[in-house]
């Protein structure tokens, strides 16, 4: 084993969510395709970790945004406009979109910038 891999596996024990990744497909019915979202990768560990929390809106409806990193094996290919869904150490799911491309230049882990936009 050389230093990458070992490096590779203690990032990894840093794992302590799950995610499945949702790409946009199309689906034939009939004569018309319609776009569905599909499952692509389930139950992939994954880190999550909160980068900057924007306060909330004063507008019509209180709005408020969070830029989360998530942190996952490099070697996952995750598309740009697909949707994430991260299930934490508690068992609390949560649907998040993409708003970057994978940046998987380290050995150990790529970093995906993903938004979650809640409506109250």
């Amino acid at each position: 084993m050389n230093i990458f891999e070992f490096a590779k596996r203690e990032f990894e024990k840093q794992y302590d969510c799950k995610m499945t990744v949702s790409v946009n497909m199309p689906e034939k019915v009939g004569s018309l395709t319609k776009p569905k979202w599909t499952a692509v990768i389930s139950d992939q560990p994954c880190r999550i970790s909160q980068k900057q929390v924007s306060p909330v809106s004063d507008g019509n409806v209180a709005e408020a945004i969070y830029n989360t990193m998530l942190y996952c094996d490099p070697a996952l290919v995750i598309p740009a406009g697909s949707r994430i869904s991260i299930t934490d150490t508690h068992g609390k799911s949560r649907d998040y979109k993409r708003s970057s491309e994978g940046f998987s230049s380290y050995n150990t882990h790529q970093e995906i910038v993903i938004v979650r936009e809640v409506q109250a």
